[in-house]
């Protein structure tokens, strides 16, 4: 039970770890970025900021986090078990696949299942435009609804603030009314009376398919909402703050995030330690005998067949004679395969095969296969530098950027490290209530 348990723990750090290294279309690493960031940033706060700052960021960034990352892959699943049934649709199919070409292919495929195959023949004009229609319109409803929930919670943080300074202003002046109340009749009061008239009353201050097929392009479009949100409503003396913020997840959640992975790929190669493959196929215990078995076919398409043309190969291999090489493409998120007992049965035409994905995959194969000999290197450098890619963004964005917002605050308030938003916010209200004094 113990050894079932162990693998069990083993196969669920692995694929997370493969998620983790997929920075192009999965939202794992976003996830844990942003997650362990504002950790980190609300570290920060609680320690050199002020307890606003903590308040505010509490409210709004794990709540958009939360929001912007699960809101859309939760309504499109909810949408796929609901109204799919309900039309009879697939919500399984890629709808790139839904050309006359590839739907002709689909119904004449000697390594396609039965079930897939009747599902190609069983559709007409107007069921395919139904399925188009359906996948746009779970597109924006699920874009639609993530992006105003974001702009609810955006403003419900300012609200939060202001109810918060208005309710501990009121207390403040309570509390002087009560103390007046009871002493203006007291000699040392009166005494002092004239001296202390005039005195400061102190305050303490607390392209479209790229959009469309790709989970974290459509993040993308919910994140500009965020940061056009964040710019839009922030308060007199905060958009330079909020412009610092964005400007650092942007940068290091998408735009870095890359370039970050090809600079340990392009060092791992310089060192004969590749690491482009999937932490699944790095790992996996056949591996030497998968690309042992795989690697004369893999150079032969490679040398033999046109990049264009990479998919319509890869539909063509044989499910027996190449089962080491569709494991290894699986592995490495490049195909589907159905299967059944862990048997392969075919290669699923639902899903889409990208060549440039097939052509990434078989080369970064031959090169594993090349430095097989430095294969428990390889496992080390991986995972190093997939620890390594997240933890320079939760660096970043959790630490470097809260404390640039607190120095500049500083260096620009005499050494006030309060948020000039909230400051302004918390005098404009002092000076209506001391007007009705």
């Amino acid at each position: 039970m113990i050894s079932g348990i162990t693998s069990l723990i083993k196969a669920k750090s692995l694929t997370y770890l493969s998620q983790l290294a997929n920075n192009s279309d999965s939202i794992a690493p976003m996830l844990t970025k942003d997650t362990l960031s504002n950790i980190a940033i609300l570290r920060t706060y609680q320690k050199e900021g002020t307890k606003e700052d903590v308040a505010e960021r509490a409210i709004e960034d794990f709540s958009t986090g939360a929001v912007w990352l699960l809101a859309i892959p939760a309504i499109k699943k909810i949408i796929d078990k609901t109204i799919y049934p309900i039309f009879k649709l697939n919500s399984k199919i890629d709808c790139r696949n839904l050309t006359n070409e590839f739907i002709e292919k689909a119904k004449n495929a000697a390594n396609i299942s039965q079930e897939e195959k009747d599902f190609f023949k069983s559709l007409t004009k107007s069921s395919v435009l139904k399925h188009k229609n359906a996948f746009l319109a779970k597109f924006a409803v699920s874009t639609i609804i993530s992006a105003l929930a974001l702009i609810g919670i955006i403003k419900l943080k300012q609200k939060t603030t202001k109810d918060k300074l208005e309710k501990e202003i009121n207390l403040n002046f309570a509390s002087k009314t009560l103390v007046d109340n009871s002493i203006q009749n007291n000699k040392l009061h009166n005494n002092f009376k004239n001296k202390a008239k005039g005195s400061n009353i102190s305050f303490g201050a607390n392209p479209a398919n790229l959009f469309l097929y790709n989970p974290i392009a459509n993040t993308a479009i919910l994140d500009g909402v965020i940061t056009t949100t964040r710019l839009k409503e922030a308060r007199k003396g905060e958009r330079k703050e909020v412009a610092l913020k964005e400007g650092f997840q942007i940068a290091f959640i998408y735009g870095l995030a890359k370039p970050i992975q090809k600079f340990f790929e392009a060092v791992g190669n310089k060192l004969n330690c590749p690491i482009d493959a999937d932490p699944i196929v790095i790992f996996d215990k056949n591996l030497k005998e998968n690309l042992s078995a795989s690697k004369d076919k893999i150079k032969q398409i490679l040398q033999t067949v046109k990049n264009e043309d990479l998919k319509d190969a890869i539909y063509n291999l044989d499910i027996v004679k190449d089962k080491a090489l569709l494991e290894l493409l699986e592995q490495n998120g490049a195909i589907n395969l159905i299967k059944e007992n862990g048997s392969i049965k075919a290669i699923s035409y639902l899903n889409f095969i990208n060549n440039k994905d097939i052509k990434k995959s078989l080369e970064a194969f031959l090169n594993l296969e090349k430095n097989i000999g430095k294969i428990k290197a390889i496992k080390g450098y991986k995972t190093v530098s997939v620890i390594l890619n997240v933890l320079i963004a939760i660096g970043m964005i959790g630490k470097l950027q809260p404390k640039l917002v607190l120095f500049i605050r500083k260096l620009l308030n005499n050494g006030d490290n309060r948020n000039p938003a909230i400051v302004a916010q918390e005098k404009e209200m002092l000076n209506k209530k001391l007007k009705l004094q």
